[in-house]
């Protein structure tokens, strides 16, 4: 399996070309600059978009606060950035918080919500997921895997349709 900051990279390049990029008028060019390794640029442009609401944006620029690009590093404002897109139902926001929590990265550890977060991202559809919901099950008891899919379940009706 990939490390989960290649393959988390490696879903930031998949999203670029896809058909989902094209979703706001101007986001090719945030793609562009981020394709063309051109991270300030395309940082700003995210930036700009994520502040209007626009949820993959608001993804990308979780990625690019917490790993550094094109700003200063700042997981806690990632964090935020990915609960942003998370709210509006974004299988990869539901990962990146699974991952931090599965890591203890900017918010403490905590198996249970690691968990609750790769189910959201599991039932969305995001492609490794699956993998992090079993292997975090090996370590969790019954009733702790019960309140992580309620909390899951909770999630999953506050979510924007």
């Amino acid at each position: 399996m990939l490390p989960i900051r290649l393959s988390r990279n490696l879903i930031a390049i998949c999203l670029l070309a896809s058909g989902m990029a094209q979703a706001h008028e101007g986001y090719d060019k945030a793609i562009q600059a981020y394709s063309c390794v051109d991270y300030p640029k395309a940082y700003s442009l995210f930036k700009t978009y994520a502040d209007q609401g626009h949820g993959l944006s608001q993804y990308m620029v979780g990625i690019m606060l917490e790993q550094g690009q094109g700003t200063d590093s700042d997981v806690n404002a990632a964090y935020q950035w990915y609960l942003s897109s998370a709210k509006q139902g974004l299988a990869d926001a539901y990962f990146a918080l699974g991952d931090l929590y599965a890591r203890g990265v900017g918010v403490g550890k905590d198996l249970i919500q690691a968990y609750a977060w790769f189910e959201l991202a599991n039932r969305a559809g995001h492609k490794l997921a699956k993998d992090m919901v079993a292997s975090l099950a090996g370590n969790l008891q019954g009733d702790q895997i019960t309140r992580a899919m309620s909390l899951a379940d909770e999630w999953a009706k506050s979510v924007k349709k």
